[in-house]
């Protein structure tokens, strides 16, 4: 289970996308191009990105690859070799319009319009794209974004711009970041950061607003284990609003936050995310921004009416201006709890980066777990599956087991010692998927050892 990629093997893949292409794309005369971009696990930093916070992710063995050619016309058609994929094709112009809700076309859209709005002089080349990947999808490895970042990429290459030279890795980072708003989720920009500049046998810490990486090196005599609770993590329909809901969540705590901060200091103070208590015009250390928010925040949850009232407000207004269609639960807004993860994680991921470096497994392992009781209880995006995921790993030897990604299913992530990996993955499928019915020789599809890759580019050499 979970072993690192073998060279030849990858490259027996693009080999065999390249012949898959060609019967796809039979007319086609230019040389085919492939590109690739990694999943990702995210170790530390759950909901951090959009909150201008730093995350700690690191690649995963798992990828998008995508064989291309360039089109004499504007048309963009699209072929997979995952059947749950139909065909597709669209007209590439100034102002892309979107499929509907849950196409998988309109991923590659947020792509392309992106890069047409950063160059307006774009000729809206068209493209043929024959799609090839195993990232796991609605399972919190970011399947989706590192689709986006090998559209990118081809679009890059047919469109004679190249990558590191006429955009570099931390501006398309963040171009894509804002242009996947394109398919409706509200998040940040750690997962096209990671997939553009991750690197093999490294985390990456990421700093938002600007843009700004440091790769740590991971243990070398411990790993990082995933294991999916088989329940799906989409972003989708009535779960698109339960992902969103922590987006805008905190712009609402933003502005409770603002307000306060202009009676206590300056009347004129503007912050746009809650990372502005630290990097933006106050400046403050962990303990002043946690006292600020202590003064704002009761323990009991916010009704609309208090909002209204500490804002000076219509309910209208805020729901317009912050909440849009968020549904008020009956006993109100747990703004603290919420703003509660937020304070604490920022935490996590600054001793997480230290622990990376001094070697001190144990500390970390210890970080991670308490990153999953945060987002359980206090941010609420996990659910019974990854609770139970969770404690199993912990008791089946890991130093410390959490959810990852979005939450509300998917994988969770588990840091163990690689001399007791055999024994780990023995006892977490006893525990959590014979129960469920699945084969032993099935396992390995669900529960393996991360093995992070280098960052999205072009072959023949995509994991040099």
């Amino acid at each position: 289970m979970g072993s690192v990629p073998n060279p030849n093997h990858c490259v027996s893949r693009i080999d065999n996308l390249i012949e898959k292409f060609a019967e796809a794309f039979p007319e086609v005369s230019h040389p085919i191009r492939v590109c690739r971009a990694p999943g990702r696990i995210n170790l530390l930093g759950e909901h951090l990105d959009y909150n201008g916070l730093p995350v700690l992710p690191t690649t995963i063995q798992h990828d998008i690859c995508i064989a291309f050619t360039p089109r004499d016309d504007h048309v963009i058609r699209l072929k997979n070799a995952d059947p749950r994929f139909s065909e597709t094709a669209f007209t590439n112009t100034e102002d892309i319009p979107p499929s509907e809700t849950g196409a998988w076309e309109n991923y590659c859209k947020a792509a392309i319009q992106a890069l047409n709005r950063r160059f307006p002089s774009s000729a809206y080349r068209g493209m043929n794209l024959y799609v090839d990947g195993n990232i796991p999808t609605a399972a919190g490895l970011s399947s989706s974004s590192a689709f986006v970042v090998a559209c990118a990429l081809a679009y890059l290459a047919v469109s004679e711009l190249e990558l590191d030279k006429d955009i570099s890795r931390i501006e398309l980072a963040t171009l894509l970041a804002e242009g996947e708003h394109y398919v409706g989720t509200r998040g940040g920009g750690m997962d096209q950061a990671i997939i553009l500049l991750g690197a093999q046998n490294c985390a990456c810490k990421i700093d938002f607003f600007p843009l700004r990486t440091e790769r740590v090196p991971l243990f070398e005599d411990h790993v990082f284990v995933a294991a999916h609770s088989l329940v799906k993590a989409d972003k989708t329909g009535s779960a698109l609003q339960r992902y969103n809901a922590g987006p805008a969540t905190c712009r609402l705590l933003t502005a409770l936050i603002e307000h306060a901060a202009r009676q206590a200091f300056d009347d004129e103070i503007e912050l746009e995310r809650l990372g502005d208590l630290w990097q933006g015009p106050l400046f403050l250390t962990h303990e002043e921004a946690e006292a600020l928010v202590r003064s704002v925040l009761s323990e009991k949850p916010f009704s609309m009416d208090e909002l209204s009232r500490f804002l000076n407000l219509s309910p209208q207004a805020i729901r317009e201006k912050w909440l849009g269609a968020l549904e008020m639960p009956p006993e109100g807004l747990p703004l603290h709890r919420r703003a509660r993860h937020v304070l604490t994680e920022f935490h996590r991921v600054e001793r997480g980066r230290d622990f990376l470096l001094a070697k001190d497994a144990a500390a970390f392992g210890e970080l991670m777990s308490a990153s999953h009781r945060s987002c359980a209880s206090d941010y609420e995006v996990s659910c019974p599956e990854l609770d139970e995921l969770t404690e199993i790993a912990r008791q089946a030897g890991a130093l410390g087991s959490r959810m990852t990604g979005a939450g509300f299913g998917g994988y969770t992530v588990s840091l163990v010692p690689q001399a007791a990996l055999l024994q780990f993955l023995q006892r977490v499928y006893e525990e959590y998927y014979r129960p469920r019915g699945m084969p032993p020789d099935e396992a390995h599809n669900v529960l393996w050892a991360a093995a992070p890759s280098s960052g999205a580019g072009y072959t023949p050499s995509p994991f040099s």
